[in-house]
């Protein structure tokens, strides 16, 4: 047995030493293939990486091509303005109420105006815009109605010179042409007989011209900025003075008339300046957007933005100028007449649900406006104006715009006295006025609207027209157009 054991082990062993060598031989192999391996992965990580820096070589010359076209561009940019053309048309079908021309109705169509604007930029410091006018008040002559040039140093410091708003109340920079009540327009809806009782506020508070007591635009430089993104605005204007003897005096019979200027004396138009201030706050800390009439050369507002922002702004505003002098002293016991005035408002718009809901309110106090004669000789007189806007606004288009109504109420009193054929005396000139407009706006620049506007006389103004037999309550229907391209 241990024989048979010592054979085998011995055959093991001998077996074993002619295996060790092949086995070796094979392991070299393995070796040689995995050195093989490992150099053509190094070979390929080489030309990834190669292929990696040639890409990033070519990025980065793509990168610089596009920096050097963004340096053309911007080059080409600020050699050429960027200019953007408007053309504004508001049409009419009125059906008018008696008036100092008719004993009856009368109905007509008429083109109110048709203004052509432009409004653009050089770069981001220059801004400029500019508007000519053909109204009806003018007999569609073509004239320039406003134009100014801005300088925008910083968001806080924006200086701006031309004819445009003046910065007085929100009145003055309220874009009719987007009013919910199409009759707030200006004077336009007034008849003839309201017009001249009441020219020395033209009647309506904020006149068109130098010739006017007060006006809405003059020529000026203006002073504005915005802090704290649009939470506080200021403006600061200083104007042309336009002095002036017209539509300075009420008289106890009724009708405004010319100043008498002293022998020797002349009104001295130009001779000083005008002064505008006014501040508007926003609460932009409750999501309220601030209106851009800092960055906006041409000072406007909208009383309604169509649902695209909630707004919420009050202002106050100051006005001066001496509009008279020279007046003869020994009749009217003052000389002269400098205007101070005062303004405070409020304006709201907000989209509720599918709703636009917008509220203004505004109030302003002219002292010194005019003097009026009294059994007694003659005194300073005041004029003073309250309004209030509203309106409701559908925010979803039914069909191809947005439904809406607006009202709107107003009440103008004006200083003055007037004695009848009968020998008494009534005060003040007053009127209300109350206006509704249906619209349907396919956008907040064109739309066509219905309403009616209506006007009554009180006090001592209804008295005048009582004596004149004009009418002292008119009711005015109107179809209206507006539209802007």
């Amino acid at each position: 047995m241990k024989r048979v054991c010592g054979l085998l082990f011995a055959f093991l062993f001998l077996f074993s030493l002619s295996v060790i060598p092949a086995l070796a031989a094979d392991s070299s192999k393995e070796v040689e293939q995995l050195k093989s391996e490992v150099q053509k992965l190094l070979k390929r990580i080489e030309d990834l990486e190669k292929k990696q820096a040639e890409t990033t070589t070519k990025v980065a010359e793509t990168e610089k091509k596009v920096i050097d076209v963004e340096k053309v561009t911007d080059k080409g940019e600020k050699k050429l303005p960027k200019v953007d053309l408007s053309a504004q048309i508001r049409a009419f079908y009125l059906n008018r109420d008696e008036d100092k021309e008719h004993d009856y109705r009368n109905n007509y169509f008429e083109i109110y105006k048709f203004r052509l604007g432009a409004k653009g930029e050089y770069g981001k410091l220059i801004q400029f815009y500019g508007m000519l006018d053909a109204n009806e008040s003018e007999n569609y002559s073509v004239n320039l109605w406003e134009a100014a040039v801005q300088f925008t140093l910083l968001p806080e410091l924006v200086l701006e010179i031309g004819q445009t708003r003046v910065p007085f109340s929100r009145h003055n920079f309220t874009a009719r042409h987007q009013s919910p009540v199409m009759s707030s327009d200006g004077n336009y809806f007034l008849p003839t007989q309201f017009k001249d009782a009441l020219r020395a506020v033209n009647p309506y508070v904020g006149g068109y011209r130098s010739s006017d007591p007060f006006k809405r635009n003059d020529y000026e430089a203006v002073v504005k900025g915005s802090i704290k993104e649009g939470m506080f605005k200021y403006y600061v204007g200083i104007a042309n003075e336009d002095r002036s003897k017209s539509n300075k005096v009420w008289s106890l019979t009724g009708g405004f008339g010319d100043a008498t200027i002293a022998t020797g004396e002349s009104v001295k138009d130009k001779r000083s300046l005008e002064y505008d201030a006014r501040i508007e706050f926003t609460p932009t800390m409750f999501g309220f957007k601030s209106e851009g009439t800092v960055s906006d050369p041409s000072l406007r507002v909208k009383q309604t933005y169509l649902g695209k922002m909630d707004t919420m702004t009050f202002g106050i505003g100051y006005h001066h100028e001496k509009h008279l002098n020279g007046a003869d002293q020994s009749k009217y016991g003052e000389s002269s007449l400098s205007r101070d005035a005062w303004a405070a408002d409020f304006s709201f718009e907000k989209l509720f649900g599918k709703y636009i809901t917008g509220l203004e309110l505004g109030y302003m106090n002219f002292a010194n406006t005019h003097f009026y004669q009294t059994d007694d000789g003659y005194e300073k007189g005041d004029a003073w104006t309250t309004y209030a806007d509203a309106h409701l606004i559908y925010g979803e288009k039914i069909w191809m715009g947005f439904p809406g109504i607006g009202f709107r109420y107003e009440h103008i009193n004006i200083d003055g006295e007037y004695k009848n054929t009968e020998g008494v005396t009534k005060k003040d000139l007053v009127y209300q006025r109350y206006g509704a407009c249906l619209s349907y706006w396919f956008n907040d620049a064109t739309r066509v609207g219905i309403g009616a506007d209506y006007v009554k006389a009180d006090d001592a103004l209804k008295a005048y027209f009582k004596t004149k037999k004009w009418e002292d309550s008119t009711l005015v229907w109107y179809l209206g157009v507006y539209a802007q391209f």
